[in-house]
């Protein structure tokens, strides 16, 4: 996975957590390479395009990889509208022709988000089993103790390692 500028530390909880994958996540996605420009020049990185697309549409996100646009693993940040984030974020992936993910990428991502929430429940047994395809613990009071969030980040980093929080 290529890293952007995106914060060392995933932001979590009520006020940092929701690592809730938006729909266009689940959708998924693939990018057709771009061409160069006329002149030669190489077109801006898909990640910072997604960016700004979304800022346009009223998000203060950071960009985030290009391998996480292709692969559909951007996230929602915490604390916003997600109807709205998902909606945006399905309109800028078909802007910048990101394609539909096949149903064995989207079946892949659900294993790994329930194996995440398997890896958290170990730790924490009273946090809420999470939906399919989506980590959300914002309503659970626990998650904004330091200790949780550790558990989160190296829950993630082992079992679904291409998925970042954007910041917000």
């Amino acid at each position: 996975m290529t890293n952007t500028t995106l914060p060392r530390q995933l932001v979590r909880a009520a006020a940092a957590l929701a690592l809730v994958v938006a729909p266009f996540a689940l959708a998924g996605c693939s990018a057709a390479p771009t061409a160069p420009t006329q002149d030669g020049a190489s077109p801006a990185a898909l990640g910072a395009r997604w960016g700004d697309c979304m800022r346009e549409a009223g998000f203060d996100v950071q960009d985030p990889s290009d391998d996480q646009v292709r692969s559909g693993t951007v996230t929602s940040p915490s604390g916003v509208d997600q109807e709205r984030f998902a909606s945006a974020a399905q309109h800028c992936g078909s802007e910048l022709g990101v394609q539909r993910a096949d149903t064995a990428q989207q079946d892949r991502w659900k294993r790994q988000y329930a194996a995440v929430d398997s890896c958290v429940r170990e730790r924490y047994p009273d946090a809420p089993e999470q939906r399919p395809g989506v980590i959300d613990y914002s309503g659970y009071p626990r998650a904004q103790e330091p200790e949780f969030d550790e558990t989160l980040s190296a829950c993630i980093a082992e079992h679904a390692p291409d998925t970042q929080q954007l910041d917000h």
